[in-house]
């Protein structure tokens, strides 16, 4: 085993001088200790890490996925007007959330974790937060691994492909080998030149969406942007309202709620930024939660007024089949989706090496790291190659993780740990908030 460690250790240097990667640098409370206030800006942060814009990078990348494609579907239940106000309502409360986090970690001290944060703020808490998100993490990569087996082939059947090339099993290895490399990087900042390339996908699939728009309005006039181009004339394109009725709007919210998870990467990307003040915290929270802002409106109300209350749930469903630039765009959210779990993977790790840490004592950290990964990979993988549909396991595993990861822990360790701040009642709003949100959608996932 020693030797094994030893020989990924050596692999993974020459990956980090390959890719030009700045070394593993921790602003590390003194003596081991939390800090007993948190960082302010200041020469004392510590220079040396990430640059502030790769964590936005990573940040944004890690929020926009194949989620994104179900905004237009969204937007028709909830109307025209009503998306837009969800989705900015909820980049405030997620903005808001990122922010008490960091502040929180810097009152546990750094490098900070869910489990320090949150025996912090309510001791005994710091297991069952762990659990919550490696689980939750662990079916959000699994998912991604499905994604992409069920996308690919209806891509590259547009450019005639056939036979075992159309195999799902097939492309969740290709994407799993692609991947499971990047998995393995200490630093999730490390991966900030993958979410560049992520990104990149994501800006060509809404400007392809904003040009089918173009196309339906007579703005741009071209058969490749015909979105109806298969479909019996009045079958494309349903009504568009601005106000749907109150029970559609309410089915619609969790769509919006968790279309800006993202916070269980918060504590790594801030812990290797370089001179990671309070403001370069907030201000990485607050221009990728913007980013994702932007590219949902877009995206969303493009995709809306192209189809109608007739969009699909998936909007590139309702694109032409044959049509190249969709398959093109299908291809690129199945890259999207590749780059985006190993930013599960980092998350879930750091938390079951956290549980194997309380249960197991002190073990290499080399061996847990890789063991955990590992593990990770090949579950993941083997589920994704046998199950095509995670269905309610992960609806439930999502409206309960990701809220107590978005919502419940943010509000609660902000207000539990800065009774002195007028602010810490905006944490118990978020808390309060993610109280409601957890029952709502779980009644939503049962009720029909």
């Amino acid at each position: 085993m020693g030797a094994t460690v030893s020989t990924l250790n050596k692999l993974e240097e020459r990956l980090v001088k390959a890719l030009n990667l700045s070394p593993k640098k921790y602003q590390v409370a003194p003596s081991g200790q939390p800090l007993a206030e948190p960082l302010l800006d200041g020469p004392g942060a510590g220079a040396v890490g990430t640059p502030m814009s790769g964590g936005i990078f990573v940040l944004a990348n890690t929020i926009l996925g194949a989620g994104m494609l179900g905004l237009p579907f969204a937007f028709a239940a909830c109307g025209f007007l009503v998306g837009p106000i969800m989705l900015l309502a909820f980049a405030l409360c997620s903005a808001t959330a990122l922010v008490m986090l960091s502040e929180a970690a810097d009152m546990a001290g750094r490098p900070a974790n869910f489990r320090s944060v949150s025996e912090m703020a309510v001791p005994g808490a710091g297991l069952y937060i762990d659990i919550a998100v490696a689980i939750k993490c662990f079916g959000v990569a699994t998912s991604y691994l499905i994604v992409i087996g069920d996308s690919v082939p209806k891509a590259i059947v547009a450019f005639g492909a056939s036979g075992i090339l159309l195999d799902r099993r097939l492309w969740t290895l290709a994407a799993l080998c692609i991947a499971g490399p990047l998995a393995y990087m200490k630093q999730i900042t490390a991966l900030r030149h993958v979410s560049k390339v992520a990104l990149t996908c994501v800006m060509g699939i809404t400007v392809m969406i904003v040009c089918f728009a173009l196309g339906s309005a007579g703005v741009l006039p071209s058969d490749d942007f015909d979105a109806c181009a298969e479909a019996a004339e009045g079958e494309c394109s349903g009504d568009i309202v601005l106000v749907t009725s109150p029970m559609q709007i309410l089915r619609a919210l969790p769509l919006f709620v968790f279309s800006y998870t993202c916070h269980q990467n918060i504590f790594s990307i801030t812990n290797e930024l370089a001179a990671p003040t309070r403001s370069r915290n907030a201000s990485v929270a607050a221009i990728a939660v913007g980013v994702a802002l932007c590219v949902y409106i877009l995206l969303g109300s493009s995709g809306y007024y192209t189809f109608g209350s007739k969009v699909a749930k998936d909007i590139l469903v309702s694109y032409p089949k044959a049509n190249s630039i969709v398959a093109t765009a299908r291809l690129a959210i199945s890259l999207v989706v590749t780059c985006c779990y190993p930013l599960q993977a980092h998350p879930s790790r750091a938390s079951f090496t956290s549980i194997a840490r309380k249960f197991c004592g002190d073990v290499n950290e080399d061996v847990l790291h890789y063991t955990i990964t590992t593990l990770f990979l090949l579950c993941t993988g083997g589920i994704a190659m046998v199950v095509s549909d995670l269905g309610l396991v992960l609806s439930v595993v999502g409206a309960t993780g990701s809220t107590i990861v978005s919502y419940i822990l943010p509000g609660a360790s902000y207000f539990l740990l800065f009774p002195e701040r007028p602010s810490r009642w905006v944490g118990f709003l978020i808390l309060c908030l993610g109280l409601i949100i957890m029952p709502l959608s779980l009644f939503l996932i049962f009720y029909k």
